[in-house]
């Protein structure tokens, strides 16, 4: 197998987010002194923080006690950015509900609703846990050694009882609607019903579901809208489907980074 195959696999062994110099400096140390770290990192103000020390402190806040639970696998700087968009939405009268496409536990479906508790909040998860690979999350097809080696069906697998218990305590439980199933069931199903989005978070880890994510919902983000691809950095496939999805509807609008996994761009 070529390194770069076996780069490219190593990426969509859903890893943790880290710091560039992280398994380089501590490498020798624990799991547990690498996250320390990069929690410090991550809890450290950036710009955009500073620009809105409001939503900064509130949504850091909100992430820890969500992180804390369990609830959210998502980083403090993912966190509160889903927070802060959600946020500025309301203050920019960004019209649209807020939609979150793989909730694990529905810490980033609270983190949503809190920013803006008047909007309707959509949640779709399979419950089920994470679906089957393809040959797109990869740049070679798979041998069948391989399909059994990277085979991630069922990880990452959250609780409709614990989503609604995040959205309950943190956000605005009256506004969730939760749509069960795999996203390309209930995607297409439901992009009348749901109208237009002010922020769409995709959080499908996969080729697959990251496409069908675009395809079905991103024609209903308003303009000035936020698109987030959670593993955009991290999972060949999610960010290989963001590319080709741009390419197809011939936007050029740049991406810009939350962290060094999760990138977002506005709608023109």
């Amino acid at each position: 197998m070529s390194s770069s195959g076996e780069a490219r696999m190593h990426a969509s062994r859903l890893p943790k987010p880290a710091l560039p110099w992280t398994e380089h400096w501590l490498r020798r140390t624990s799991p547990d002194v690498r996250k320390r770290v990069q929690l410090l990192w991550e809890w450290a103000p950036r710009v955009s923080d500073i620009r809105h020390p409001r939503s900064y402190r509130d949504g850091l806040r909100l992430h820890r006690a969500l992180m804390e639970e369990d609830y959210t696998m998502l980083y403090p700087l993912r966190g509160r950015a889903l927070f802060r968009f959600a946020r500025h939405a309301e203050r920019d009268g960004v019209p649209g509900a807020l939609v979150d496409c793989g909730t694990y536990n529905g810490g980033s479906t609270a983190l949503l609703s809190a920013g803006a508790p008047r909007r309707d909040i959509w949640a779709f998860d399979s419950f089920e846990g994470l679906p089957a690979l393809s040959d797109r999350d990869f740049d070679h097809p798979l041998t069948d050694e391989e399909k059994q080696r990277f085979d991630f069906r069922g990880l990452c697998l959250g609780s409709e009882e614990r989503l609604r218990e995040a959205v309950g305590t943190f956000g605005e439980l009256s506004r969730l609607h939760i749509r069960k199933g795999w996203f390309e069931d209930t995607l297409p199903a439901a992009r009348d019903e749901v109208g237009p989005i002010a922020v769409l978070h995709c959080d499908g880890d996969w080729y697959d579901s990251v496409r069908v994510t675009l395809e079905s919902l991103y024609p209903n983000v308003s303009r000035g809208g936020v698109i987030v691809i959670d593993d955009y950095g991290a999972i060949p496939g999610a960010g290989q489907a963001t590319r080709d999805f741009k390419a197809s509807i011939s936007d050029p609008t740049p991406m810009s980074r939350i962290d060094q996994t999760g990138y977002f761009w506005r709608k023109p």
